[in-house]
């Protein structure tokens, strides 16, 4: 039963739960919550607090690469596209463009009906694609997932307007954030590296390759999709950090 304080004064609502609600509400302590209206219907999003499990390490890392003709590639060899989603977003910055040109009451309004109704798409595909990059994490026995240090991302990218204007808005941080939250839940370290050369470089010798549109290929004879090599160098940089931490560690027991 859900007890809410309203104008007309505080009324009890019957909440409707399913087993996924009825597994994380079990042993999670409430923190903050929100009343939503959409389409109609009232949704009560609840924030919980919950125990994290406890990290594994000394398991394989998965790299994951984010972009934007693929969402993400994993190190062992996953894409996710984001063509539709692309071509989507391009549509909708056109519109948007068209509607703050115009500056009516009437396309302010449409603007943010159409904003919104984009941010929710973004954020479900963003959803779906960091369950998947997490289970793949569970497939190969991983205990961390290595991602790109983003912090300098608006600065370093080059191109036009229309490609920076795109890019700019592009949620890489969400995708990130929800398969931070989704793997620490599970007990998966995360650990974010820099990505520097991680394009250009080759994963198996580590020297620098040729990269051409979606195929990357090296003099020493290795070939493979260019996101999926730089996924596999994110896993390697992040394995060196976290070898170099582990000897770092290790205590000094020589006579």
């Amino acid at each position: 039963m859900l007890s809410l304080y309203t104008l007309s004064g505080r009324i009890k609502v019957p909440m409707v739960l399913g087993d996924f609600q009825r597994v994380r509400l079990e042993p999670g302590s409430p923190k903050e919550a929100e009343l939503v209206f959409r389409n109609g219907t009232w949704f009560f999003n609840l924030v919980l607090e919950t125990q994290a499990p406890e990290v594994h390490t000394g398991e394989p890392v998965l790299g994951v690469d984010v972009g934007e003709n693929n969402l993400a590639a994993t190190s062992t060899g996953k894409l996710f596209g984001g063509g539709d989603l692309r071509d989507r977003r391009d549509r909708f910055l056109a519109l948007r463009t068209r509607l703050q040109s115009n500056g009516s009451a009437s396309s302010r309004q449409l603007l943010r009906k159409i904003s919104g109704r984009e941010a929710r798409r973004v954020k479900l595909e963003n959803h779906r694609v960091s369950k998947a990059i997490v289970l793949e994490a569970q497939r190969i026995g991983a205990s961390t997932i290595a991602l790109e240090d983003l912090t300098n991302i608006r600065e370093n990218i080059k191109g036009g307007r229309r490609i920076r204007t795109r890019l700019h808005r592009w949620a890489f941080r969400q995708l990130q954030t929800f398969v931070a939250y989704k793997a620490q839940s599970l007990g998966l370290d995360v650990i974010f590296v820099d990505p520097a050369y991680s394009s250009q470089s080759c994963s198996l010798c580590g020297e620098i390759g040729l990269r051409q549109k979606h195929l990357f290929s090296c003099s020493c004879g290795f070939r493979a999709h260019a996101d999926c090599n730089a996924a596999r160098n994110l896993a390697r940089i992040a394995e060196r950090i976290l070898s170099a931490r582990v000897s770092v560690n290790a205590p000094d027991v020589a006579a």
